[in-house]
């Protein structure tokens, strides 16, 4: 067999042998440079095509070139670690009655494998040559039960009575429903002789977010999110995986497509998964029309129960070859450099165990639900995660950006494929565990449901998983003090607990409260005192989210959004009804997931600004220290 030094070896698998040495050249030094296999980098010679490489190494190699395995491979090993499927070079299988044996060689083994074929000609009949996303189809298509399995039961297996699905029988939703009405209702019964202490009970629900809000926004010069000092170079990059998954979203498909072809961040080193529902066979067509780029892979996630986001995601992280992992939603547009701001906190710190980047609403100007959403986030995401991150206290994640160590990921159980707000679960978890969490001072520009059916439906699901994650991690106070302390143990029960419940009384106490003040001053000439802390109460929570929403705005460049504020009362009130639905079907359905449709933001981004939220406005930023 013919024989082929490093740089004829490379122009030969970018099918281009006698042509110019500088392709096969450039493509060396690139490898070098990078830290990663020359292989890898072929893949990019060719637009579009990434299977040259490996067409061109059967052929020169005189074995079969497979582009899809999924007919021909066996079940791997039902011992082995699920873990290790994560960038698998080789697997078996039978192919027209023979065990083959397929491959996807490095660079450096192809002269290796030449030689012993040379040596042994029936090799030949036993080996066949693929690319690592055909493989990795066919590994996830032939151990599709094992997979589906561990991405319903790998919580449970790693942490018993820890999943939604375990913690949540009927008679414990039904109570917890059924008390949370009667603290309402008996609030607000005329004459009953309890009601002051339970008006007492309602006002310190109201009023307990509120407070965690100002703290946050008087703290706010001290709890900026995290920027790198130094930023990594390309060959001290990791591979990095990013996760995205999709269900009924293949308009969506080129969006997501050209925000992730934007990322500063070697190809070579991206390993990105578009992670597709079976039923939505349109989405997955629209991913197969992108796979030409060497970054894209798709994982298609088999119809099994419960049909949410969370279980999409387990089924794919056995998969993901990167040393860190971010999940991305279909309408996101992530900073090019976020990828390599979190690689660079990751490697600078050990304690660091997950980033959480800032959600910025790019729609915000479509109508008032969009401008209040747009204000809820910047507060949210800008002002009061980063205090919750720097003051140590369990931070109850967004769905979106976070950003973990895939080795840690996986020690943890991953997602709760049962919780339907899976990530703030994940954040509390995590905060059990001792692991700590940070604010990233980069941005993700995301699209705002634009209706107040599609806003509704988002949040009940939003407002279930809050209530199903403090159902589960209150089962069992005694342990989660052991483990939180005070200090954190309260702080989970005001921002988890507190939201919940302001939530839920919020719009009965409202009326009733304006009802009693207009009776009192018709009827006595004075408001009552109980009415007046009711007030004050209300007040008091419009005001701690109105002050966090404000410095969010600023941080973001958008005060001209500054008296959608007023609106905070009403927005309360839409989220109650929101309330209702969520405590329906946390009885009925618990584990139904309420899909958000979104439309893209192709033509409401802000002008100039591009993917970018003004970097001189995501400031005071505070570079990293170890803890």
């Amino acid at each position: 067999m013919q024989t082929f030094d490093d740089v004829e070896l490379a122009g030969a698998l970018a099918a281009q042998p006698g042509w110019s040495r500088h392709v096969a050249n450039a493509a060396l030094e690139r490898a070098r440079k990078t830290g990663v296999d020359v292989i890898d980098v072929l893949e990019g010679v060719t637009p579009n095509d990434r299977e040259l490489p490996y067409r061109e190494m059967a052929r020169l190699l005189g074995l079969q070139y497979f582009s899809d395995v999924r007919p021909f491979l066996v079940p791997l090993d039902a011992r082995i670690d699920i873990d290790r499927f994560a960038g698998i070079r080789s697997a078996r299988g039978e192919v027209e009655g023979r065990e083959v044996l397929f491959l996807t060689p490095r660079f450096e083994h192809v002269k290796a494998l030449a030689r012993r074929i040379g040596d042994d000609p029936s090799l030949r009949d036993h080996l066949g040559i693929v690319s690592p996303a055909t493989l990795e189809t066919g590994v996830a298509a032939a151990n599709s039960e094992v997979l589906t399995a561990n991405a319903v039961q790998r919580l449970a297996h790693r942490y018993p009575l820890a999943s939604a699905h375990l913690d949540l029988p009927l008679w414990v939703r039904v109570g917890f429903v059924s008390a949370v009405a009667a603290i309402v209702l008996i609030s607000l019964l005329p004459g009953f002789f309890l009601q002051p202490f339970f008006l007492g009970v309602v006002s310190l629900t109201l009023a307990a977010p509120s407070f965690f809000r100002l703290w946050a926004a008087f703290t706010f010069g001290r709890n900026s999110p995290l920027v790198p000092q130094k930023l990594l170079g390309d060959d001290q990059l990791p591979i990095y995986t990013v996760l995205i998954p999709l269900r009924n979203e293949a308009h969506m498909v080129p969006q997501i497509a050209q925000a992730m072809r934007r990322l500063d961040y070697p190809t070579e080193k991206l390993d990105i998964k578009f992670v597709v529902e079976s039923a939505s066979p349109q989405t997955a067509g629209a991913v197969r029309a992108v796979l030409g780029d060497p970054r894209f892979s798709l994982i298609v996630v088999p119809r099994h129960k419960p049909y949410t986001k969370p279980k999409a995601l387990n089924f794919a992280l056995p998969l993901a070859r990167g040393e860190h992992v971010v999940v991305f939603d279909a309408e996101d547009l992530p900073d090019p450099g976020q990828l390599r701001a979190a690689a660079s906190l990751f490697a600078a710190d050990a304690t660091l165990q997950c980033l959480q980047g800032e959600l910025v609403i790019a729609n915000a100007s479509r109508n008032w639900i969009t401008r209040m959403f747009a204000a809820e986030y910047a507060g949210h995401f800008g002002v009061l995660l980063p205090a919750i991150g720097r003051a140590g206290f369990p931070v109850p994640l967004g769905g979106t950006s976070n950003h973990f160590r895939t080795q840690t990921l996986r020690d943890i159980g991953a997602w709760d494929a049962f919780n339907v707000t899976e990530d703030a679960d994940l954040g509390i978890r995590m905060a059990r565990l001792g692991l700590r969490v940070e604010s990233l001072a980069t941005a993700t520009w995301e699209e705002a449901p634009e209706s107040a059916g599609n806003w509704i439906r988002q949040r009940s699901r939003w407002i279930k998983g809050w209530m199903q994650t403090l159902i589960v991690h209150s089962a069992r106070p005694r342990k989660l003090l052991a483990v939180l302390g005070w200090a954190s143990l309260l702080a989970f029960y005001v921002f988890v607990g507190g939201m919940v419940l302001s939530l839920t009384v919020h719009g009965l106490f409202l009326m009733t409260t304006l009802a009693r003040l207009a009776h009192e001053f018709v009827v006595l000439g004075a408001p009552q005192a109980w009415t007046v802390a009711g007030l004050g109460a209300l007040l008091l929570g419009y005001c701690g989210a109105g002050a966090i929403s404000a410095i969010g705005l600023d941080r973001i460049g958008r005060p001209d959004l500054y008296r959608t504020l007023l609106g905070i009362p009403l927005y309360w009130l839409l989220a109650w009804y929101a309330v209702i639905l969520a405590c329906g079907e946390l009885i009925t359905k618990p584990y139904h997931w309420s899909k958000t449709e979104h439309r893209g933001l192709g033509s409401t981004l802000p002008a100039g600004t591009a993917i970018r939220v003004p970097s001189g406005k995501i400031l005071p930023q505070r570079t990293q220290t170890s803890r």
